[in-house]
Protein backbone atom coordinates (compact mmCIF):
# COMPACT_ATOMS: atom_id res chain seq x y z
CA UNK A 1 0.00 0.00 0.00
CA UNK A 2 0.96 3.74 -0.68
CA UNK A 3 0.79 6.15 2.31
CA UNK A 4 0.34 9.65 -0.10
CA UNK A 5 0.71 12.90 2.85
CA UNK A 6 -0.84 15.78 0.91
CA UNK A 7 -0.07 19.41 2.95
CA UNK A 8 -2.91 21.59 2.60
CA UNK A 9 -3.23 25.43 3.36
CA UNK A 10 -6.17 27.32 2.32
CA UNK A 11 -6.01 24.87 -0.71
CA UNK A 12 -9.96 25.16 -1.43
CA UNK A 13 -9.93 26.66 -4.59
CA UNK A 14 -7.68 23.72 -6.78
CA UNK A 15 -7.76 20.98 -3.93
CA UNK A 16 -10.80 19.10 -5.51
CA UNK A 17 -8.90 18.92 -9.35
CA UNK A 18 -5.79 17.45 -6.97
CA UNK A 19 -8.01 14.93 -5.36
CA UNK A 20 -10.08 13.89 -8.61
CA UNK A 21 -6.44 12.96 -10.29
CA UNK A 22 -5.24 10.65 -6.93
CA UNK A 23 -8.35 8.98 -7.72
CA UNK A 24 -8.11 8.50 -11.28
CA UNK A 25 -4.72 6.49 -10.49
CA UNK A 26 -4.02 3.08 -12.36
CA UNK A 27 -2.48 2.13 -9.21
CA UNK A 28 -5.21 1.77 -6.51
CA UNK A 29 -3.77 0.34 -3.43
CA UNK A 30 -3.27 3.90 -1.87
CA UNK A 31 -4.65 5.72 1.16
CA UNK A 32 -4.05 9.90 1.18
CA UNK A 33 -3.69 11.57 4.35
CA UNK A 34 -4.27 15.41 4.31
CA UNK A 35 -2.56 17.63 7.09
CA UNK A 36 -3.96 20.74 7.30
CA UNK A 37 -1.94 24.16 8.35
CA UNK A 38 -4.92 26.15 9.84
CA UNK A 39 -6.92 26.68 6.53
CA UNK A 40 -10.06 29.25 7.02
CA UNK A 41 -11.30 28.90 3.40
CA UNK A 42 -13.52 25.84 3.76
CA UNK A 43 -10.71 23.17 2.66
CA UNK A 44 -11.31 21.35 6.35
CA UNK A 45 -14.84 21.17 6.11
CA UNK A 46 -14.61 19.79 2.61
CA UNK A 47 -11.96 17.29 3.71
CA UNK A 48 -13.95 15.98 6.57
CA UNK A 49 -16.85 15.43 4.36
CA UNK A 50 -14.52 13.59 2.10
CA UNK A 51 -12.71 11.65 5.18
CA UNK A 52 -16.52 10.71 6.41
CA UNK A 53 -17.83 9.15 2.91
CA UNK A 54 -13.86 7.44 1.83
CA UNK A 55 -12.21 5.98 3.85
CA UNK A 56 -9.26 5.83 1.38
CA UNK A 57 -8.81 9.75 2.67
CA UNK A 58 -8.09 11.03 6.02
CA UNK A 59 -7.54 14.49 7.23
CA UNK A 60 -5.09 15.43 10.33
CA UNK A 61 -5.06 19.32 11.75
CA UNK A 62 -2.10 20.75 12.92
CA UNK A 63 -1.47 21.87 16.38
CA UNK A 64 -0.16 24.63 14.99
CA UNK A 65 1.05 26.31 11.80
CA UNK A 66 4.23 24.30 10.63
CA UNK A 67 5.13 25.73 6.97
CA UNK A 68 5.06 23.65 4.25
CA UNK A 69 8.62 21.85 5.46
CA UNK A 70 7.24 20.24 9.03
CA UNK A 71 4.10 20.01 7.91
CA UNK A 72 5.57 17.44 5.30
CA UNK A 73 8.34 16.10 7.52
CA UNK A 74 7.06 15.93 11.13
CA UNK A 75 3.86 14.28 10.10
CA UNK A 76 5.79 11.71 8.04
CA UNK A 77 6.86 10.28 11.52
CA UNK A 78 3.11 9.44 12.40
CA UNK A 79 2.67 6.84 9.31
CA UNK A 80 4.18 3.76 9.62
CA UNK A 81 3.99 0.24 7.66
CA UNK A 82 3.03 1.18 4.17
CA UNK A 83 5.22 0.28 1.63
CA UNK A 84 5.66 3.38 -0.11
CA UNK A 85 5.25 6.80 0.64
CA UNK A 86 4.57 9.72 -2.06
CA UNK A 87 4.50 13.76 -1.11
CA UNK A 88 1.34 15.57 -2.56
CA UNK A 89 0.54 19.38 -3.12
CA UNK A 90 -2.56 20.46 -3.29
CA UNK A 91 -2.88 22.13 -6.92
CA UNK A 92 -1.19 19.51 -8.89
CA UNK A 93 -3.20 17.75 -11.54
CA UNK A 94 -1.42 13.90 -11.32
CA UNK A 95 -0.84 12.32 -14.49
CA UNK A 96 -2.87 9.01 -13.88
CA UNK A 97 -0.04 6.44 -14.13
CA UNK A 98 2.09 8.79 -12.05
CA UNK A 99 1.78 6.69 -8.80
CA UNK A 100 2.69 3.11 -11.03
CA UNK A 101 5.51 4.47 -12.19
CA UNK A 102 7.26 5.23 -9.72
CA UNK A 103 6.17 2.10 -7.60
CA UNK A 104 7.60 -0.23 -10.59
CA UNK A 105 11.07 1.14 -10.11
CA UNK A 106 11.08 0.93 -5.99
CA UNK A 107 9.36 -2.57 -6.03
CA UNK A 108 12.92 -3.63 -8.13
CA UNK A 109 14.86 -1.97 -5.23
CA UNK A 110 15.86 -4.49 -2.12
CA UNK A 111 13.68 -3.10 0.43
CA UNK A 112 16.49 -2.55 2.52
CA UNK A 113 18.28 -0.18 0.61
CA UNK A 114 17.16 3.46 1.08
CA UNK A 115 15.36 4.30 -2.43
CA UNK A 116 13.69 7.57 -3.75
CA UNK A 117 11.90 8.41 -7.23
CA UNK A 118 11.46 11.80 -8.38
CA UNK A 119 10.53 13.07 -11.73
CA UNK A 120 10.48 16.21 -14.01
CA UNK A 121 7.07 18.14 -14.45
CA UNK A 122 5.00 19.48 -16.92
CA UNK A 123 4.62 23.28 -15.68
CA UNK A 124 1.16 24.79 -16.40
CA UNK A 125 -0.25 27.91 -15.36
CA UNK A 126 -3.63 28.28 -13.04
CA UNK A 127 -6.07 27.55 -16.17
CA UNK A 128 -4.04 24.69 -16.85
CA UNK A 129 -2.35 25.94 -19.76
CA UNK A 130 0.81 24.56 -20.60
CA UNK A 131 3.86 26.42 -20.31
CA UNK A 132 7.01 24.25 -20.73
CA UNK A 133 8.53 21.43 -18.65
CA UNK A 134 10.87 21.40 -15.53
CA UNK A 135 14.46 21.48 -16.23
CA UNK A 136 16.22 17.99 -17.77
CA UNK A 137 19.02 17.22 -15.44
CA UNK A 138 21.85 15.25 -17.43
CA UNK A 139 24.05 14.42 -14.17
CA UNK A 140 23.12 11.52 -12.07
CA UNK A 141 21.84 11.95 -9.17
CA UNK A 142 24.36 12.07 -6.16
CA UNK A 143 25.62 13.33 -3.28
CA UNK A 144 27.98 15.33 -4.68
CA UNK A 145 24.93 17.40 -6.40
CA UNK A 146 22.85 17.16 -3.21
CA UNK A 147 25.05 19.10 -1.35
CA UNK A 148 24.69 21.91 -3.50
CA UNK A 149 21.49 21.68 -5.47
CA UNK A 150 18.07 20.62 -5.14
CA UNK A 151 16.97 18.67 -8.47
CA UNK A 152 13.85 16.65 -7.34
CA UNK A 153 10.30 18.26 -6.50
CA UNK A 154 8.28 16.63 -3.42
CA UNK A 155 5.22 16.40 -4.99
CA UNK A 156 6.58 14.18 -7.76
CA UNK A 157 8.60 11.87 -5.06
CA UNK A 158 7.59 8.29 -3.99
CA UNK A 159 9.92 6.59 -1.31
CA UNK A 160 10.59 3.55 -0.15
CA UNK A 161 10.29 2.46 4.14
CA UNK A 162 14.10 2.50 4.45
CA UNK A 163 14.45 6.20 3.06
CA UNK A 164 11.68 7.13 5.23
CA UNK A 165 13.20 5.76 8.65
CA UNK A 166 16.37 6.76 7.07
CA UNK A 167 14.98 10.25 7.10
CA UNK A 168 13.33 9.93 10.04
CA UNK A 169 16.71 8.95 12.12
CA UNK A 170 18.77 11.83 11.28
CA UNK A 171 16.30 14.91 11.17
CA UNK A 172 17.38 18.17 13.21
CA UNK A 173 15.43 19.85 15.57
CA UNK A 174 15.77 22.43 13.72
CA UNK A 175 13.92 24.25 10.77
CA UNK A 176 15.32 22.99 7.36
CA UNK A 177 15.05 24.51 4.17
CA UNK A 178 13.14 22.12 2.27
CA UNK A 179 11.43 18.61 2.81
CA UNK A 180 12.28 17.58 -0.84
CA UNK A 181 15.97 18.52 -0.59
CA UNK A 182 16.75 16.96 3.08
CA UNK A 183 15.60 13.49 1.66
CA UNK A 184 18.03 14.22 -1.50
CA UNK A 185 20.90 14.88 0.90
CA UNK A 186 20.09 12.41 3.26
CA UNK A 187 19.76 9.09 0.91
CA UNK A 188 22.67 10.06 -1.15
CA UNK A 189 24.50 10.75 1.37
CA UNK A 190 24.20 7.81 3.13
CA UNK A 191 24.35 5.39 0.13
CA UNK A 192 20.90 5.07 -0.61
CA UNK A 193 19.52 4.90 -4.56
CA UNK A 194 17.96 8.08 -6.17
CA UNK A 195 15.92 7.87 -9.39
CA UNK A 196 15.66 10.50 -11.54
CA UNK A 197 12.96 9.69 -14.17
CA UNK A 198 12.73 12.63 -17.47
CA UNK A 199 9.59 12.18 -18.31
CA UNK A 200 6.98 14.19 -16.85
CA UNK A 201 4.74 12.93 -14.06
CA UNK A 202 2.13 16.02 -13.42
CA UNK A 203 0.80 18.99 -14.18
CA UNK A 204 2.38 21.75 -11.15
CA UNK A 205 0.65 24.90 -11.22
CA UNK A 206 2.02 27.85 -11.18
CA UNK A 207 0.37 31.06 -10.21
CA UNK A 208 -0.18 34.73 -11.25
CA UNK A 209 3.26 36.28 -10.62
CA UNK A 210 4.98 33.00 -10.19
CA UNK A 211 5.82 31.47 -13.77
CA UNK A 212 9.28 31.49 -12.99
CA UNK A 213 12.12 28.84 -12.43
CA UNK A 214 9.94 26.81 -15.11
CA UNK A 215 13.53 26.08 -17.49
CA UNK A 216 16.86 26.08 -17.47
CA UNK A 217 17.51 28.99 -19.58
CA UNK A 218 20.53 31.50 -19.31
CA UNK A 219 18.14 34.45 -17.85
CA UNK A 220 17.36 31.94 -15.13
CA UNK A 221 20.47 30.89 -14.24
CA UNK A 222 21.68 34.38 -13.74
CA UNK A 223 19.03 34.93 -11.65
CA UNK A 224 19.96 32.32 -9.68
CA UNK A 225 23.67 33.05 -9.85
CA UNK A 226 22.79 36.79 -8.74
CA UNK A 227 20.47 35.31 -5.85
CA UNK A 228 24.03 33.59 -4.65
CA UNK A 229 25.75 36.49 -4.82
CA UNK A 230 23.31 38.18 -2.60
CA UNK A 231 23.63 35.37 0.04
CA UNK A 232 20.62 32.92 -0.73
CA UNK A 233 22.95 29.96 -1.16
CA UNK A 234 24.93 30.43 2.04
CA UNK A 235 22.27 30.80 3.83
CA UNK A 236 21.06 27.33 2.73
CA UNK A 237 24.52 25.67 3.00
CA UNK A 238 24.72 27.04 6.89
CA UNK A 239 21.33 25.11 7.75
CA UNK A 240 22.55 21.94 5.70
CA UNK A 241 25.85 22.37 6.99
CA UNK A 242 24.68 21.93 10.66
CA UNK A 243 21.57 19.62 9.99
CA UNK A 244 24.68 17.29 8.67
CA UNK A 245 26.98 17.14 10.75
CA UNK A 246 24.33 15.56 13.11
CA UNK A 247 24.69 12.23 11.32
CA UNK A 248 27.95 12.92 9.61
CA UNK A 249 29.30 9.44 10.99
CA UNK A 250 26.33 7.61 8.71
CA UNK A 251 27.34 9.27 5.43
CA UNK A 252 29.41 6.80 3.10
CA UNK A 253 33.31 7.51 3.86
CA UNK A 254 33.59 9.01 -0.29
CA UNK A 255 30.53 11.05 0.80
CA UNK A 256 31.90 12.08 4.33
CA UNK A 257 35.74 13.35 2.65
CA UNK A 258 33.51 15.68 0.27
CA UNK A 259 31.49 17.35 3.22
CA UNK A 260 34.74 17.41 4.54
CA UNK A 261 36.16 19.42 1.96
CA UNK A 262 32.96 21.46 1.10
CA UNK A 263 33.12 22.87 5.07
CA UNK A 264 36.54 23.70 4.31
CA UNK A 265 36.13 25.63 1.02
CA UNK A 266 33.23 27.41 3.12
CA UNK A 267 34.40 28.38 5.76
CA UNK A 268 38.00 29.66 5.09
CA UNK A 269 40.71 27.32 4.20
CA UNK A 270 43.50 28.36 2.06
CA UNK A 271 42.21 30.27 -1.45
CA UNK A 272 43.80 27.65 -3.31
CA UNK A 273 42.37 24.73 -1.93
CA UNK A 274 38.76 26.61 -1.74
CA UNK A 275 39.07 26.70 -5.28
CA UNK A 276 40.55 23.78 -6.51
CA UNK A 277 37.74 21.52 -4.01
CA UNK A 278 34.82 21.73 -6.28
CA UNK A 279 36.97 20.15 -9.30
CA UNK A 280 39.02 17.77 -7.34
CA UNK A 281 36.10 16.51 -5.45
CA UNK A 282 33.48 16.38 -8.04
CA UNK A 283 30.97 18.80 -6.32
CA UNK A 284 28.90 20.53 -8.79
CA UNK A 285 25.21 21.44 -10.01
CA UNK A 286 23.97 19.81 -12.83
CA UNK A 287 24.68 23.64 -14.59
CA UNK A 288 28.23 23.96 -15.53
CA UNK A 289 27.90 27.52 -15.69
CA UNK A 290 26.71 27.18 -12.20
CA UNK A 291 28.76 24.81 -11.37
CA UNK A 292 32.05 27.17 -12.37
CA UNK A 293 30.69 29.91 -10.10
CA UNK A 294 31.11 27.35 -7.16
CA UNK A 295 34.78 28.49 -6.44
CA UNK A 296 34.45 32.08 -6.82
CA UNK A 297 31.34 32.05 -4.62
CA UNK A 298 33.74 29.96 -1.98
CA UNK A 299 36.11 32.69 -2.29
CA UNK A 300 33.54 35.76 -1.92
CA UNK A 301 32.40 33.95 1.40
CA UNK A 302 28.77 33.32 -0.70
CA UNK A 303 29.06 29.90 -0.37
Amino acid sequence: MIEILCATYNGMRHLREQIASIEAQTLTDWHATFFDDGSTDGTVEMLKALALRDDRFSLVQNSTNLGFCRNFLNNLSKLENADAYAFSDQDDIWYPDKLERAFNWLARVDAATPAVYFARTEIVDEHLNHAGLSPEFKLEPSFFNAIVQSIGGGNTMMFNSAARNLVMDTLPEFQLISHDWWFYIVVSGCGGIIRYDAEPVLKYRQHAGNLVGANNSISGQIVRLWRAFRGQWRAWNAVHELAIKTFEERLTPENRAAFQAFQRARNGGWPFERLSVFKRVGIRRQSELQTRFLPIFALLNRL
